[in-house]
Parts: structure tokens; C-alpha cells; sequence
């Protein structure tokens, strides 16, 4: 017999999971490429969790006891090693990804995460205690774990939306694919990364001609830059006829400099050619997909993404790499967010270690 309490807490529980899932649904008739959909998802996961806790709390029963706590076990044990040794695991995959991927800046991103969490933070805890050892208002609590825990809060959103997005497997009634372009080898060679997503395009075109025997146009999409001697929308189209694509349905557009402009001007070129905008698809890398489809529905198509797979040991920086970039996008109402926070916990330290202003 569920006591009152147990009872309240229980159809609370039930009502927030319930109350997520519904606006998830909403929100993602409304656009499947946002973030408020991981928001949501993450919300309806740990309400949920919560829930079925105290259900089987509340129940008594020794052997259904037994079976949640080897599921939270489960669960939590591989989550608490990952946190203890992600320095090191990121330190790991800075090594990978030099040795396997060009000395840049954003290939750089793990290294610097991996030194934050395995030399700077431990460092940090141990300053902190030499300089408040008797207070339990500390700079670390009060300063970097909120920015650590708003930082992780967005991540774990764009993780699952992407996740989410992962679940749609477009229809083959497609009128056209922009691929979006990538850096070119040598000057005029098509990439491993970039043939994998001209790969993926022509791969679904393939599959689609051959369900209704329908080929959807190509667009090619990239500008030359300044280490490249071709555009790199010309150079996608050359391999991809090179890999059997119909001439006929392939076109290169030539300008654009970033993930907006591929969008925008391919957006041109489709438009003279007259075809049904809203029965498209844009191809990228797996990791790509999500922010690429916000800046498709900037300029006005609703299209879903092809993911290209990605190397397993470049997986973390790109997704680091997105993510930073999706934070960039609003960075204005972060800016205030963390403003806010750090605000808050100012007051917090002064007020916690008795601090006089005046």
C-alpha cells in the first residue's frame, strides 16, 4: 500500500514525464533540429527515472529492489569511471587525433578540454582548499561548478536532440541533395571526410532510382579557398561523376564560404531549376547534421540531413567542435545566462564567508 507521500511524489513524477513527452512531440512536428527537443528528452529520461524509483521504493518488494539496484548500477558504474578518467581519455584522443588529422586549432579541441580536466580543475580544488579550509562556500563550488554544470546541461541537450534526429529515416521521394562541401586535399582533391559525403548522397540517389526510378538532382556545394586551386563545389562534381553520377543531375555551386552560404546559394540554384523545395535532402557528416539543418531552415528549407560516418577517434573533437559552434550561434543569451549565474554566485561567496562590502 503506497503511503500519501509516495503517492504525491509518484503522480508528480508521472505528470512531468508525461507533460515532457507531449511538447517533445510538439516541438518536434514544429522543427526536429533544436535544442529545446534534448532539453525535453533529458527532462522526460530523469523524471522518469525518478519515478520508477520511488514506484519500486514504494512497492517493498526485496526481489524488485535487487533488480533496480543492479540497473542503476549498471548504469551509473561506466558513468563514474568516464568521469574520473575523462582527462585522460580526452588527453588519449588529443594524441589520436595528432597523429592521425592536421595540426589545426579546432583538431586541438580535446587536448585543451583533456589538460582543463585532467591538470587545471584538480589544481584548482587543491588551491581551494589551502585557501578556505574551513568555509563550505569555496571558489570552486561557487564559481566553476555552475559553469561547469550549465556547460554540461547544454551538451548532454545537444547529444540527445541529435540523437533524436538520428531516429527519422527519410522518405526516397527526394527532389534534390545538397552535399555541403569540406576542405580539399592538395589543392584540388576530394577528401576522405568530403568523399564519404558525396559517398552518402550517391548512395540514396542510387537507392531511390532504383525503388521509383526517380534520380534526384545533386547539388554540389562549396567555394574555393585560399589554399585551393578549384572550387570545391567543382571538384565534388567531378567525383561524383567519376563515381557514376548522371551528369545531367549534377551541379556545382561555387561560392559559398561556409554552412550558411551552402545553404543560401544552393537555395538559388535549385530555385532555377524549379524544383519542389520542400521534397529535399542536404548531405554532410553524421556530426554535421544537426547544425547544419538550423542553418538550412534559415534560409527556408525544411529539409532533413544525410549523415556521413564519422572516424571513431575524431567523434569527440567533432562533436566538441559543434557544439561549441551551436553555442556560438546564441551566444548573446549565454552570455547573459552565465552572467546571470556568475552573478548569483557572487552574492552566494560573499554572503557564505561572511564578506562586509561596506
Amino acid at each position: 500500500m503506497l503511503n500519501s507521500n509516495s503517492l504525491v511524489l509518484i503522480t508528480g513524477g508521472l505528470i512531468i514525464t508525461v507533460l515532457s513527452l507531449v511538447l517533445l512531440a510538439f516541438s518536434l512536428r514544429q522543427n526536429k533540429f533544436r535544442l529545446l527537443n534534448g532539453v525535453l528528452g533529458n527532462l522526460a529520461l530523469l523524471s522518469g527515472l525518478l519515478t520508477l524509483i520511488l514506484a519500486v521504493e514504494a512497492t517493498r518488494l526485496p526481489w524488485l529492489n535487487s533488480v533496480l539496484l543492479v540497473l542503476l548500477t549498471v548504469i551509473s558504474v561506466p558513468l563514474l569511471l568516464l568521469y574520473s578518467l575523462l582527462g585522460v581519455l580526452l588527453l588519449w584522443n588529443a594524441w589520436t587525433v595528432w597523429h592521425k588529422e592536421s595540426h589545426t586549432l579546432g583538431n586541438m579541441l580535446t587536448l585543451f578540454l583533456g589538460l582543463i580536466f585532467a591538470i587545471v580543475l584538480p589544481l584548482i580544488r587543491v588551491l581551494d582548499r589551502d585557501l578556505f579550509p574551513k568555509n563550505s562556500v569555496t571558489v570552486y563550488q561557487t564559481f566553476v561548478l555552475p559553469v561547469l554544470f550549465y556547460a554540461a546541461f547544454w551538451f548532454l541537450a545537444f547529444i540527445t536532440s541529435f540523437l533524436i534526429t538520428r531516429l527519422y529515416r527519410p522518405g526516397y521521394n527526394q527532389e534534390y541533395i545538397i552535399v555541403l562541401g569540406a576542405g580539399l586535399l592538395n589543392g584540388d582533391q576530394v577528401s576522405p571526410l568530403l568523399g564519404g559525403r558525396i559517398q552518402v548522397a550517391l548512395n540514396f540517389a542510387a537507392k531511390q532510382f532504383a525503388k521509383n526510378n526517380t534520380y534526384p538532382l545533386l547539388v554540389f556545394s562549396g567555394g574555393q579557398g585560399g589554399d585551393e586551386t578549384i572550387p570545391e563545389g567543382v571538384a565534388m562534381k567531378r567525383y561524383a561523376l567519376l563515381h557514376g553520377a548522371p551528369a545531367d543531375k549534377c551541379l556545382a555551386e561555387d561560392k559559398s564560404k561556409n554552412t550558411y552560404e551552402n545553404m543560401q546559394f544552393s537555395k538559388q540554384i535549385l530555385l532555377k531549376q524549379g524544383v519542389d523545395l520542400q521534397h529535399g535532402l542536404f548531405a554532410t557528416s553524421d556530426y554535421h547534421t544537426f547544425r547544419a539543418a538550423g542553418y538550412a531552415r534559415f534560409v527556408g528549407l525544411k529539409i532533413d540531413g544525410l549523415g556521413a560516418k564519422t572516424s571513431k577517434f575524431f567523434i569527440p573533437n567533432a562533436f566538441i567542435r559543434e557544439y561549441i559552434a551551436l553555442l556560438a550561434n546564441h551566444k548573446k543569451v549565454h552570455a547573459v545566462l552565465l552572467a546571470l549565474i556568475l552573478l548569483f554566485s557572487t552574492v552566494s561567496f560573499i554572503v557564505g564567508n561572511g564578506i562586509t562590502l561596506f
